[in-house]
């Protein structure tokens, strides 16, 4: 049987398909949009060179050097993901709005009297999240044309029955446990034939009922699709600073990543006239899968700020690869209903393994205007080419394909981070844009637009920030094999509140 699907799969929702590690995993937890304070996202990030804020801590660990006070600041963020979809000419829109910590942190400041040389030193402790991507998406339509079964029959071509228990994807299992997918090695008339498999919604041309090129779709089918993934990347920051005569900061972090994602999705399809598959009984389906990914990572960063002239002030920074060690717990569930019987199987287990997300670095020039304003610009280069999958002993091998494919596609990525501030009396206004560029050469960049206020009194300061990506148009395959596409668009908001005390 001669079958050619050619399927564009862009992951929104991370659609696990095999419960396996790929390169897509790698990415998803390497590629960072930071969160943080109000302040810090309300300029855009753009604080490579500025510091005095506790979300530097994870970028520039310099910033911590700039606090001329001891300070404790927590912010709360509520994010809202608009998305909507087209498929088969329906539309569907959902929202998913989410409340968090961006981040909570304390910094200790001392001095010691020095008028040169070492003036003060400080320490800091704290989470700062660096990933918050709530997704949420729906699709359903009517097709005469695919079917999971028929998709998951494509699918198999080529596969000796012999070979299917140990070849075959978790889906395609429960698939031919379930009845809905069949392994077909004879002719009508008991001539054996190459082996193919056929699915529960196909028959065989009746003028050629041995052409295993004419094998058809029978009827009409209800397809739906809701998938949702909620998770974070937090980390916790363990931080030291020097200033060194009011010119030169210098600061080093040790961050503990915690790592979360919890993803469902649900599948279902119905006949709409049941008449149709009369020759297979086929009424229609049920699959869920659902996979909860967590663990740990850790990494060190070194970091310097310069006051060379004036206002103006220069950053670096440099942050060593993240060692995470995860863990995949994953259950997938087949129903089926064939002649009006319901059959149901279901498989279960986890994974082991680990990801090493590359380095990164950068740099930040910023100039302040006394104390009325402030620009700022940050560059952050991550070459992700060198993102590595490997078990949970740290071998590579069995992962040399994805780990290939990090090579092939992915590219050294630039971000981009601007913004600004102006300063009336106690209270401030700001404005910034960050350009996130995507791991991957093919693939749609971010964007990110931010805005807020805030009031900074001697003791006490509250920041208020909105910043939105605008839609981002992506195509999405709600299962492997479906030749038609979903286009979707996606909206993500972020409010954010922080106040902060100064001791």
């Amino acid at each position: 049987m001669k079958k050619n699907i050619y399927i564009l799969f862009i992951s929104l929702c991370s659609t696990v398909f095999a419960m396996a590690q790929t390169h897509e995993d790698a990415l998803r937890y390497s590629q960072n949009i930071y969160e943080g304070t109000a302040r810090f996202q309300g300029m855009g990030g753009a604080f490579a060179a500025l510091g005095g804020d506790f979300t530097t801590l994870s970028i520039n660990p310099a910033g911590v050097a700039v606090f001329r006070s001891s300070e404790f600041s927590i912010t709360s963020t509520l994010a809202l993901l608009s998305s909507s979809g087209t498929y088969l000419g329906n539309r569907t829109s959902e929202s998913n709005p989410r409340v968090g910590i961006g981040n909570a942190g304390w910094v200790s400041s001392f001095y010691t009297n020095n008028t040169s040389g070492v003036v003060g030193f400080n320490f800091g402790i704290g989470f700062n999240k660096l990933q918050n991507n709530p997704q949420r998406f729906s699709a359903h339509g009517r097709t005469g044309e695919t079917s999971l079964p028929r998709a998951l029959a494509f699918g198999l071509d080529g596969l000796q029955h012999s070979a299917f228990e140990n070849d075959a994807t978790n889906t395609e299992w429960l698939a031919m446990k379930t009845g809905l997918i069949h392994y077909i090695d004879k002719k009508s008339d008991g001539t054996p034939i190459d082996g193919s498999y056929i699915g529960a919604t196909e028959d065989f041309d009746a003028v050629n009922p041995d052409d295993l090129n004419k094998i058809y779709q029978m009827g009409d089918v209800n397809q739906s699709y809701y998938c949702n993934q909620t998770g974070h990347v937090g980390e916790y920051v363990f931080n030291f600073g020097l200033n060194v005569s009011h010119k030169f900061y210098f600061g080093m972090t040790f961050g503990l990543q915690d790592i979360a994602n919890d993803f469902y999705e649900e599948y279902a399809e119905d006949a709409v006239n049941y008449a149709d598959f009369n020759s297979t009984g086929y009424r229609g389906l049920v699959r869920e899968s659902s996979i909860y990914t967590d663990g740990v990572g850790y990494n060190v960063k070194f970091g310097v700020i310069a006051r060379p002239v004036g206002g103006l002030r220069v950053g670096a920074y440099i942050h060593t690869p993240t060692w995470m060690f995860l863990r995949n717990t994953w259950s997938e569930k087949m129903t089926s209903d064939i002649n009006g019987a319901k059959s149901t199987e279901s498989v279960e287990g986890h994974d082991d393994y680990r990801i090493t997300t590359p380095a990164r670095w950068g740099v930040g020039l910023a100039y302040t205007f006394g104390a009325a304003a402030l620009l700022s610009v940050d560059y952050e280069g991550v070459n992700y080419t060198r993102t590595r999958l490997s078990n949970e002993h740290g071998a590579t091998g069995i992962f040399q394909d994805n780990n290939n494919l990090l090579k092939q596609d992915c590219r050294t990525a630039t971000n981009i981070r601007v913004g600004g501030e102006y300063k009336i009396g106690d209270f401030a206004v700001r404005a910034g844009y960050a350009w996130y560029q995507n791991a991957r050469k093919d693939f749609s960049d971010t964007h990110i637009g931010s805005a807020g206020f805030g009031y900074r009194g001697r003791f006490f300061s509250a920041d208020a920030a909105y910043s939105f990506a605008p839609g981002v148009k992506e195509n999405y395959v709600i299962y492997n094999g479906n030749p038609d596409l979903t286009a979707l668009d996606v909206f993500t908001g972020k409010f954010m509140v922080t106040i902060g005390f100064r001791f």
